[in-house]
Parts: structure tokens; C-alpha cells; sequence
């Protein structure tokens, strides 16, 4: 039923919960994106079916367009960023977080929490830290 008030047909609707493990998580993910975002129903569907953990993503998607401080990301930046996480509620307080210190839009911030390998250097200046190089020791002469 939450899936028919956000908006997803009933065929659909009725599929995507034959699928589902946890069907009610999938239809509240749906629901809450699809009321608090400018995000249509289907398309958020589409990717609470495709995490482990959908009511962690509607939290996620929903917390970075309401409380992000810097210039907002395309809805879909958003969702697409979210679901990519493979820890959506940290990673939406990473972007949050961020956005209230560093005055970069919203859709960079989401880039550096995803893979703050490749955009640390950008953010302070500093080069990135170089990842400890392992020594391998040599093999010992087999007697």
C-alpha cells in the first residue's frame, strides 16, 4: 500500500515485494524518500530494492537534502550517492558534516565521503597520504 501513495504503479509495486526479502523496509524506504525529496516513487523503488539496508538509505537521502548547508546536489546526485554507501548513515553525517564546514557543493562532498582517498589532497591543501609500503622479506634458501 505505501508503495501505491508514492506514486508506483500497482503491478510494480506488487513485484518489487514478491522480490524483497524485508518487503515493508522496501516500501518505507519508498515512501519516506518520495515524500521528503523531490524524488518519484519509482525511482526511489528502484534503488531501496538495490541496498542492504533501505530504511539506512531513506534516512540518508532524506538527511542530505534537508540539512546539507552548501549548494544542493541534484536529487538523484543524492539517492545515487546513497545508495553507492555501503554504510548510508555514516556517510550521510559525513556530507552533513562537511557541508557545514567547507563551503563546496553538496555533489563534491558527496564524491570526497564516497572515496576520500582520491579528493583529501583537495579539500586542505595537502597532499594525500600515501598508503605504508609492505615489505616482503626475502625467501629463505630451501636447504
Amino acid at each position: 500500500m505505501e508503495l501505491i501513495e508514492a506514486g508506483v504503479g500497482a503491478e510494480t509495486a506488487a513485484a518489487a515485494c514478491a522480490d524483497a526479502l524485508r518487503p515493508r523496509d522496501i516500501s518505507k524506504c519508498a515512501l519516506q524518500i518520495n515524500r521528503k525529496t523531490n524524488i518519484s516513487g519509482v525511482e526511489a523503488l528502484s534503488s531501496c530494492r538495490r541496498v542492504r539496508r533501505p530504511n539506512e538509505l531513506a534516512t540518508c537521502v532524506v538527511n542530505i537534502n534537508g540539512k546539507s548547508r552548501t549548494q544542493p546536489a541534484a536529487p538523484l546526485v543524492v539517492l545515487d550517492g546513497c545508495r553507492r554507501s555501503l554504510l548510508p548513515q555514516q556517510f550521510s553525517e559525513c556530507v552533513v558534516g562537511l557541508s557545514g564546514r567547507l563551503d563546496f557543493p553538496t555533489d563534491r562532498l558527496i564524491a570526497t565521503c564516497l572515496d576520500p582517498r582520491d579528493s583529501v589532497s583537495q579539500l586542505d591543501g595537502r597532499p594525500a597520504p600515501t598508503p605504508p609500503v609492505e615489505l616482503i622479506p626475502p625467501p629463505s634458501p630451501l636447504n
